[in-house]
């Protein structure tokens, strides 16, 4: 809250004024009363206020001379003059010196009133203003941080803007700990914010180090709180390691979610920050959790998970279901499968994703019209063995009841256009050229192709061009341009913005996705 203080050599007038309003409704709170500028200053340069009223003449120091004094050592104090008569000079000299009002005695609580709400609109402006350049503070400081981290900057550009923000470089060794708060439905950026956990996070990380020693935490572009560790002595590491699994126990009480930690050896190069980095952020791209418990730590460099082995499941049997159509044995197969195959609370990612991937397009691939985009967007935010079965379910029972739906019966000339596509999809399709063997305007054919099957003829080409190519991407090693060219994109990168948009990944994040 706001502070006030009163300056009346009246002693009624003083302290009158504490209840002359409510001042709790305008978020200010009594800081004292005095009878003269002199005590009074003495009071304020040992609690400073947010805003003086003081009445002008008084002895020892009039009230001008003490809120020029005031202003002195705390320029952002607010001022409101109190007079028992009206003197133009008085007026002048409080212009100059930036008083809010001059009200004269008796005291008009409507005109005080409204003073101070002007006051308060004012405070509010500047916390606004203060909040919005720190924020802005805080984004080009996180991004000139994970530039750093990524060696995507130069030497001499980031020494500058490290001077400029703060950042420390003085120091020989550096270690990365990471924290991502594990949130599967929604980004954790829509849920708090990222600056204000990174802030918490280097409170409590810097309960454990040495006084010398020093901590920057910023987010990531994966919305990781990266917790970088700063010091002169290797030896003093060893403090930060032991307390990251309290660190995170502590991240997941304020957010109420599972949150993973992982560390990376120390850097003996500050300047090879990279290096500690990635090592920890490997960890993330190379594991899954089975989340168990609130919160997960691992020691980067040295995680061994025993027991991961290749998967073997019974494919016939798990089509035979699909085929049967039935949603509970199905989705029991699928949590029986991956639960089982998958014991470890730290589960190795690229076979856990090579099977789901294997079971969605098992059931995707039984459709008429398959939408790859539900199969790949969601799988690179998956982190926990729990969060990869709710998604794999859910696709499968999409997949399940769109082939429930009945099935349209189209009419002949639609069923040729479909019959086209099927037996040309590599070659050039246009409605203007196959409208001609059908004797019809190209657009009306279009229409009826849009009413029957619920997407345009070049939608629908596009997205069987690129059902073939995910195909050829999971099964095959042909090179992406080649699998362009025979699906019927000649354009290499107009191939690339198709199946982005209809895959949701691109095809190179679709391979690294599914390992054969």
């Amino acid at each position: 809250m706001k502070k006030v203080f009163f300056v009346d050599d009246e002693p009624l007038i003083a302290q009158g004024l504490s209840s002359i309003t409510d001042w709790q409704q305008y978020g200010i709170e009594i800081a004292g009363s005095a009878n003269d500028g002199e005590t009074a200053l003495q009071r304020i340069m040992e609690e400073p206020i947010d805003l003086l009223i003081t009445d002008i003449m008084m002895p020892r120091m009039n009230g001008l001379e003490l809120i020029r004094r005031v202003k002195q050592i705390h320029p952002r104090t607010r001022f409101i003059v109190l007079s028992g008569y009206e003197e133009f000079e008085y007026v002048k000299v409080g212009i100059t010196l930036g008083i809010e009002n001059y009200i004269l005695k008796p005291i008009n609580i409507d005109e005080l009133e409204s003073t101070i709400r002007h006051i308060r609109g004012d405070w509010e402006r500047e916390e606004l203003n203060l909040f919005r350049y720190e924020e802005d503070w805080r984004v080009l400081r996180s991004n000139i941080l994970q530039r750093w981290v990524l060696g995507e900057i130069e030497g001499q550009e980031f020494k500058h803007r490290a001077e400029l923000l703060g950042i420390p470089l003085h120091y020989k060794y550096v270690q990365a700990v990471m924290f991502r708060v594990i949130s599967e439905e929604k980004p954790i950026s829509r849920l708090y914010r990222l600056h204000g956990l990174c802030e918490e996070c280097a409170v409590i990380a810097r309960e454990a180090i040495e006084e010398e020693d020093e901590v920057i935490c910023f987010p990531d572009a994966d919305e990781d709180l990266v917790m970088l560790y700063v010091s002169d002595h290797p030896e003093h590491h060893q403090s930060i390691l032991e307390n990251a699994p309290d660190t995170a126990r502590r991240i997941s009480e304020m957010t109420g979610l599972p949150v993973w930690a992982v560390s990376s050896a120390v850097s003996s190069d500050f300047y090879g920050v990279q290096d500690s980095y990635k090592q920890a952020k490997q960890v993330f791209q190379q594991w899954l959790i089975s989340c168990q418990d609130q919160t997960v730590y691992m020691n980067g460099p040295h995680t061994k998970v025993e027991g991961a082995h290749s998967v073997i499941w019974d494919q016939e049997h798990y089509v035979r279901l699909l085929i049967d159509g039935k949603q509970e044995p199905v989705i029991e197969f699928i949590e029986s499968l991956l639960l089982g195959q998958f014991e470890h609370d730290i589960i190795p990612r690229s076979e856990c994703m090579n099977m789901a991937i294997q079971l969605m397009l098992s059931a995707k691939d039984m459709e008429a019209h398959p939408d790859y985009s539900e199969v790949f967007a969601a799988l690179a935010r998956m982190n926990t063995i729990q969060g990869l079965i709710r998604h794999v379910s859910s696709v499968v029972q999409r997949s399940l009841g769109n082939r429930d739906t009945v099935q349209q019966e189209y009419s002949g000339h639609v069923a040729m256009l479909l019959e086209q596509v099927r037996e040309h999809y590599a070659e050039e399709l246009s409605l203007k050229t196959l409208s001609q063997k059908l004797d019809m305007h190209p657009n009306y054919l279009g229409q009826l192709f849009q009413q029957e099957v619920g997407l345009s003829f070049s939608d629908y080409v596009n997205q069987y061009r690129i059902e073939k190519a995910t195909q050829l991407l999971i099964h095959t090693d042909q090179k992406t341009a080649e699998i362009a060219v025979s699906v019927g994109y000649i354009d290499t990168s107009y191939f690339y913005r198709q199946f982005k948009k209809y895959a949701g990944v691109s095809p190179t994040e679709l391979r690294h996705m599914y390992t054969k």
